[in-house]
């Protein structure tokens, strides 16, 4: 799954690359319900539908039900991103459902994408390793090696292996110990091995015996039969070496598969598992991560895992298919019915970038190559493909007018892209709203070019840390900001911060799930001021009236208050 680079990023795809100062074409509203937005993750399936039908505007990163899309033959994470736009509309038709597009870089588990790299007439699409003969070996391989004894995968088109599904071990189990109609199923250590530990109804024996007695699973797996025939709750064993290079073993016998944060089992290596019992109750093989597949990862045919990137020095054929087939397909783009828009991911540079603020001294990424490079791309990527100042300078201007003319078509066809977004963003260790509070306000509650009024705002809220964002620390300041500066086309909310995580945990945050503050369902009503003001030059303190609330946001103290006005 994708890490925080991706909150900076998109940055770099900004309104300032585009002339358009954009506004969607659905119609505008003030309900505070609709006015919502937010970059849910599951990637251990869909993202639930019913909370994410609570947002105004939904967007669906790449990684969402990555255990599911790995594990596919070939990977369909294209079309599993439409399917989960379909579960939100199904609950909430009027929610707006965006999903994730790359411009840079070419991802073989998008069908469409993968199609062209196996089709040799579309070889001018995708940048190569330096095809130069006395070119240094390169930095990232060019070939995937099995781990099942298939022949490797090799390709010419530069990739690295960044957020790349991984090849793993056997994707069934081995052939049965006992043939016959009452045979045990054996699930080897490379292919996600349950090591069971004692939880709520599930029933353990520990094996008769000592750890001497059970070198192998072999011998386990005898004295389970063995166990079976007095005990008919067994269904499983379980075996680990008790250290490496040692002829001692653990074994245990259960009745069934621990259950852990709704995902299953958990893979532990090393072990071994038997089950014997019905068909139909057998626990399904589970890779050891979800970036690791069940065997070799099949991201087509001879092509190996990995994120390649688009050769905008191409000429119109790559900028017709990015428009036309990649971005506005009938099938899985915008012309299908349950996608409104997108989130386009990572940009060119052309000349360094400078380490990001949350990042450590030590990051490294192509983007800070003295020609500038690809964002979250493998930092010698400019090198292993031979490219120059001039292909860096081509590539960037290339590729940001394709990108104007992606975002254009988007808009005119009806849908909306991150990247068109006027935003703020905060969070209290890197980018503290408070000591800016009155400056901000000032500098928003005009009519000037810096107003929020005529664009389309999404108002993050406020994190506690960048990489920690829950329990959110200044909900009603947040929101009392945003109504005394919004306009019409106006959202509250989350940007990325990773995927949940089967515990219930959002990646690298310390509370469970995506905060929603009850507030964002109160019926505030519409603007009355037509923009916010000062109470006196120099207080500090802006106030803007709505027909059922009067807000205020005292810089001084850092207050906001809504008060909501008596009904009529």
């Amino acid at each position: 799954m994708r890490g925080y680079p991706r909150t900076v990023a998109w940055l770099a795809v900004s309104m300032a690359s585009h002339s358009r100062a954009a506004l969607p074409k659905w119609a505008p509203t003030y309900n505070m319900s609709r006015s919502t937005i937010f970059m849910p993750c599951n990637d251990s399936g869909f993202t639930s539908p019913e909370i994410s039908a609570k947002w105004g505007v939904v967007d669906f990163d790449w990684s969402n039900g990555k255990r599911d899309w790995t594990l596919a033959s070939p990977m369909d994470c294209e079309e599993r991103l439409v399917q989960q736009a379909a579960l939100v509309k199904s609950v909430n038709p009027t929610a707006k459902v965006w999903i994730y597009r790359n411009l840079v870089k070419a991802l073989p588990w998008y069908s469409s994408v993968r199609e062209k790299l196996l089709d040799p007439q579309y070889s001018g699409f995708f940048l190569k390793f330096n095809q130069n003969s006395s070119a240094p070996p390169p930095h990232v391989p060019k070939c995937t090696n099995s781990k099942v004894g298939n022949p490797p995968k090799c390709s010419e088109f530069y990739h690295d292996q960044e957020q790349t599904p991984q090849n793993g071990q056997n994707s069934a189990p081995p052939p049965p110990f006992n043939p016959g109609p009452d045979h045990w199923t054996r699930y080897n250590p490379g292919n996600g091995v349950a090591g069971m530990h004692p939880a709520e109804n599930l029933s353990i024996w520990l094996a008769p015996g000592t750890p001497a007695d059970y070198p192998s699973f072999v011998e386990c797996e005898n004295a389970a039969t063995v166990a079976m025939k007095n005990n008919t709750k067994i269904r499983m064993y379980t075996w680990w070496l008790d250290a490496p290079s040692s002829n001692t073993g653990t074994c245990w016998f259960h009745n069934h598969v621990e259950m852990r944060g709704g995902r299953g089992y958990s893979p532990e290596a090393n072990h071994v598992m038997g089950y014997r019992g019905p068909a139909a109750d057998a626990p399904a093989p589970i890779p050891t991560s979800y970036n690791v597949c069940s065997g070799d990862c099949d991201c087509g045919e001879g092509l190996p895992c990995g994120e390649y990137l688009w050769d905008y020095r191409n000429g119109s054929m790559l900028a017709d298919f990015l428009v036309n087939e990649f971005v506005l397909n009938p099938t899985t783009g915008l012309k299908n019915e349950n996608v409104d828009g997108f989130f386009f991911d990572d940009s060119w540079t052309n000349k360094p970038s400078p380490i990001p603020s949350w990042a450590p001294k030590t990051y490294r990424q192509c983007d800070m190559w003295k020609t500038g490079g690809a964002t979250e791309e493998d930092y010698y990527c400019v090198v292993d493909m031979g490219l120059t100042q001039q292909d860096t300078d081509l590539i960037v201007q290339n590729h940001n007018a394709v990108m104007q003319r992606v975002l254009d078509a988007v808009v005119d066809n009806g849908g909306f892209a991150w990247p068109l977004l006027t935003s703020r963003t905060a969070s209290l260790d890197l980018k503290d709203p408070r000591p800016r509070c009155a400056a901000d306000l000032r500098n928003w509650c005009t009519n000037g070019p810096s107003s929020f009024l005529n664009k389309t705002l999404m108002f993050e809220f406020t994190r506690k840390t960048f990489h920690d964002a829950f329990p959110l620390p200044y909900i009603e300041q947040d929101l009392a900001q945003f109504m005394l500066v919004r306009g019409a086309y106006g959202y509250i909310g989350h940007s990325w911060m990773g995927c949940i995580q089967p515990s219930g945990y959002v990646q690298g945050n310390s509370t469970k799930g995506y905060e929603r503050p009850p507030a964002l369902d109160v019926d505030y009503g519409e603007p009355v001021d037509p923009i916010c003001s000062e109470t006196a030059a120099g207080s500090g303190v802006f106030t803007r009236e709505w027909t059922k609330a009067s807000v205020k946001m005292d810089c001084n103290s850092y207050e906001g208050t809504i008060i909501m006005k008596p009904s009529e």
